[in-house]
Formats: C-alpha cells, structure tokens, sequence
C-alpha cells in the first residue's frame, strides 16, 4: 500500500523544551491511524507539523509523496483538519460559517450534504453562538469534511461529544476510511473509541514514539485467562487449585476465573469434563487497549 504520509527524524522545541524528540513514522494510504499518549507526551504537537501550522526544528514531513513544507497549499487542499476546540463566527448560522470557509478554500461543495454527514442539517439556519459544546464539536467535524479531502487528522473528535454522538462519529469515520480510502489520523483519550476504530496505533511519551502496533494484535484473546461458565465453579476451583499447571483460581460473581501457567484452554477443557462437571462456555480474556498503553508507557 502506497505511504500517505511519512514522518523523518522530526523534532520541536520550544525554547529549552523538547516537545518532540527524533520522532519517525509512516501512515499508509486509507488507513485509519490512532496517535496516544499522555498529557504533555507531544501528540498536539506533532499534529500541528503535520497540518504545517508548526514548523519543526528539525526533520522532515512528506505527504503524498510530497515535501509538506515546500508544497503546502498543493498539500493542504486535499487535507481536512480537526485541532483542539474549532472557532467560528458566532454572529453567523451553521450554513453561512460553513459557506465562508468553502469560498475561502475556493472549492464548489454542498453544504447540506455536509451537514447531513454530521446529523446536523436540522441546524442548519440556527447561530453557531446558540450551539452546545457537542454541536460546536460536531461543526468542526463538518468543517474538517467539508472539502471531501483525502486525509483527514482529527485531535480529539470526540471531544463535548456524548456516547451516542461519538459512536455515530466513529461509524462515520470508518465509512470514510472503508468507502472513499479517506486516510485518517487521529488522537483520543478514549480508549474504546480508538479501539473500534484504528487499524494501527502508536503511542507517544515524552516526544518519543514508545511503540507502534496493528490493532487486532493489541487486543487479541489471553488464553492463560479463563472465564468458565458452569454451574458449582466452587466445587471445580477446590480440584483445581491442586493442579500444578493451574496458577490460580477464582470464583466471581457464580463465574470460575482460572489463570494458566501455559496458554491451554483444551487441558483445562478436557479435566473438567473428565471430572464430570457441566459447562456451558469457556471465554479467554480479551486483552484491552487500555492495559496496552498503561504497559508501554511503564517500560
């Protein structure tokens, strides 16, 4: 798959400050890409080069195949971009702000379609001074799509948003992703939101790239954890403790919660029904994406 974007070597200070610190990285074209870190790890900051409204200090930014810096207006016109809270006229309606922004980008687009995309045509006459954090939110995701651009990078597009809003985004996003092979980059501190979402995910710590994975692999199953449904888990944990490939065992909540030395779901399979017990499931634990992040930035 041809690369969208390719960062080399790049670094921000300011001042004394080392924002970002030797930070490389490739985005593929239509992949959907998630960028994590702590507060303060550089993620904003690296977003701002990227959208060329920061300059690095040193290091190199190529998108479509092309040098950022040197071919900006070229490079920003098939871009859409969502940083931090978006600011508009609030003396202005939602259409007007959004056919201001169209005129100055000196693109023919269709606004209505646009709203539409947001759920937000029903608002179309209202002031953007008269909305809702969530709505302004959502505006600015209007914005961002206005052009019908190539690549998206979205800073928190979730943010003011609430648990339906940001489930209609994330559906959204990954119709763009799948449907048009719209290249998304985004950050978020909602960990279920990127999860659902992203093809790959790089966390970032104090400017550095600390790891990057795809991820079905962040959060594949962990079969030495085993959540057994059964009828007498109390009688099944007293045998089981004794065996010394069982490392421990649990019931919770009428359930058996049976970690493994080795990942065998069958061994333990086979000496329950062997002992005469009844089950109805034997689930491994889903690793989270959140165990992930808290693991790597701990290394």
């Amino acid at each position: 798959m041809a690369s969208c974007i390719r960062l080399e070597h790049l670094s921000k200070s300011f001042g004394s400050t080392l924002a970002v610190n030797d930070f490389s990285l490739e985005i593929e074209q239509g992949e959907v890409f998630g960028l994590l870190g702590p507060n303060g790890a550089g993620k904003s900051t690296t977003f701002y080069m990227m959208c060329g409204l920061l300059r690095p200090t040193s290091g190199r930014i190529s998108i479509f195949g092309k040098d950022l810096h040197t071919n900006f207006l070229e490079i920003s016109a098939r871009m859409g971009v969502l940083v931090e809270r978006p600011s508009f006229y609030d003396y202005l309606t939602v259409a007007k702000n959004l056919r201001l922004f169209a005129k100055l980008a000196e693109k023919e687009v269709t606004i209505d379609r646009t709203l539409d995309l947001v759920g937000m045509l029903h608002v179309s006459d209202q002031k953007v001074g008269t909305l809702s954090t969530g709505m302004r939110q959502r505006l600015g995701l209007a914005l961002a799509f206005l052009t019908e651009p190539e690549l998206l990078i979205l800073d928190e597009p979730a943010n003011g948003l609430d648990v339906e809003q940001t489930q209609e985004v994330v559906r959204l996003l990954r119709r763009l992703a799948d449907g048009a092979n719209v290249t998304i980059v985004l950050s978020s501190h909602m960990m279920e939101e990127v999860e659902a979402l992203c093809d790959r995910i790089a966390i970032m710590n104090e400017g550095r790239l600390v790891t990057c994975e795809e991820t079905e692999a962040l959060i594949s199953y962990d079969k030495t954890r085993l959540e057994v449904l059964m009828d007498t888990p109390e009688t099944a944990a007293r045998r089981l403790v004794q065996e010394d490939w069982v490392q421990s065992v649990e019931v919770k909540r009428g359930r058996l919660l049976v970690h493994l030395h080795e990942p065998n779901p069958h061994q333990l399979n086979t000496f329950l029904i062997g002992a005469g017990y009844q089950m109805s499931g034997i689930i491994p634990r889903r690793r989270t994406l959140q165990e992930f992040f808290l693991k790597a930035l701990n290394k």
